[in-house]
């Protein structure tokens, strides 16, 4: 049994040994055939099947430079278009170098080499084709060129960019952020044409009708230039758009399209009409985008994890459980927004419940564009606990915070809490 052991330990011992020896041989002792690449999925395989196809001569002389960079954005085509760039390479070594495609995925073409090879010295265009599909946001095209120079034996060029459509909405969202009642609403953003004809901005409007009857649009052409407008210089023609939406617009989040209506014209200018469904002549055509933004009361709360605002204006104010051994006053900050703040002062006028709640308003605090009263609210236990946690629409306490001012509206502070008895 003793002597099985011994051999048994033995043979493992062998086997880890040549393990060793083996992988040594492979991986350890080997020459260093490129220079540092990243190891990406792709990278990996391509150079795995270079190396497998032939041996790099390490001795070569030939060193490839890219003039400009191995990737190009080629900036907005439209769909079912073709584009193509030229990449431009020079050998600066002193063998001939040896060029061949690689995997690519759009048509490549190595320009006119003599037995595919460059000259010390020689200069030589390497060109892209491609088409762009509909239904794609971006486009990306890469080819693979291989070389003889042992420093870089792989080329990887690349072309990316944008699809657009016929008309480009910048930005793709327009947002005003926040915005008092009371307190008018601005909008702008740019619609590009990349249509080959022109077009003549009619109807403009809101999916609200509300926001329809309260807005103001200017629209002004101006021709793209690649200074102001990057790649959307190639539009055929840019409107500069501005909104002005009237004080009126109730509180709480805003998110409705703006369309922008339009007619296209003939080379002479004119309207070209289009039959609808009825085969009436139709001349509007339409483009939209979304806006988002939020209108809020002149007054505010201080938000935090426990203090979050409602929808339609107000907040709640999850104060929880107050225990036997808690502090019975919670503090916070009321809001004052706008140019009505120096106008107007604040007061508590209403608490419920009465009996359980006291709530007062300290002096306020300039904070540049607003300002903070600072909100104190003590509870007063009874025997019993109170609890207002928020089930329904009327289990909550609340304070009710109001102005001298008629421009500015009350605001309702709901109250979560749970008071134990004391």
């Amino acid at each position: 049994m003793k002597k099985f052991l011994v051999l048994l330990v033995l043979a493992a011992v062998a086997g880890t040994t040549i393990a060793w020896g083996v992988n040594k041989r492979n991986y350890v002792d080997r020459e260093a055939y490129f220079a540092s690449f990243s190891m990406a999925p792709s990278d990996y395989d391509s150079l795995t099947k270079i190396r497998s196809s032939q041996d790099v001569d390490l001795s070569s002389k030939a060193r490839v430079e890219v003039i400009g960079e191995l990737t190009y954005d080629f900036g907005v085509m439209s769909p079912n278009t073709e584009g193509e760039h030229v990449f431009r390479i020079k050998n600066t070594g002193e063998d001939d170098l040896t060029l061949r495609l690689g995997a690519t995925t759009c048509k490549c073409t190595l320009g006119e080499l003599k037995n595919n090879t460059l000259a010390p010295g020689e200069e030589s265009d390497i060109k892209l084709s491609w088409s762009v599909k509909s239904g794609q946001a971006e486009f990306n095209q890469t080819a693979q060129v291989i070389t003889n120079d042992p420093y870089q034996v792989v080329l990887n060029f690349e072309i990316e960019g944008k699809v657009v459509e016929d008309l480009e909405v910048v930005p793709e969202t327009w947002t005003f952020g926040e915005v008092a009642t009371g307190e008018p609403i601005e909008l702008s953003g740019t619609i590009y044409n990349f249509m080959d004809q022109d077009i003549k901005p009619t109807k403009l409007s809101f999916s609200s009708q509300e926001m329809t009857d309260l807005a103001t649009f200017e629209v002004e052409p101006f021709r793209p230039t690649e200074e102001a407008d990057g790649p959307r210089n190639i539009a055929r023609q840019a409107f500069r758009v501005k909104i002005k939406i009237d004080a009126g617009m109730r509180q709480g989040a805003v998110s409705q399209n703006f369309v922008f209506g339009f007619r296209k014209l003939d080379e002479n200018g004119e309207e070209v009409p289009v039959p609808d469904s009825d085969g009436e002549e139709e001349f509007d055509y339409y483009v939209s985008t979304s806006t988002q933004g939020r209108v809020v009361g002149w007054l505010g709360m201080m938000l935090n994890s426990k203090i979050k605002g409602e929808p339609g204006g107000g907040y709640i104010f999850n104060i929880g459980k107050i225990g036997s051994d808690d502090p019975l006053i919670v503090k916070t900050y009321v809001v004052l927004k706008g140019n009505e703040r120096e106008n107007t002062k604040l007061s508590v006028s209403g608490i419920v419940p009465n009996k359980v709640i006291k709530a007062r308003l300290g002096e306020p605090l300039g904070r540049g564009s607003m300002t903070l009263y600072p909100l104190e609210i003590e509870f007063m236990p009874g025997e019993e606990t109170v609890a207002r946690l928020g089930i329904h629409s009327k289990d909550y306490g609340q304070v009710i915070i109001e102005s001298d001012n008629p421009k500015v509206t009350k605001m309702r502070i709901a109250l979560k809490f749970s008071v134990e008895g004391r």
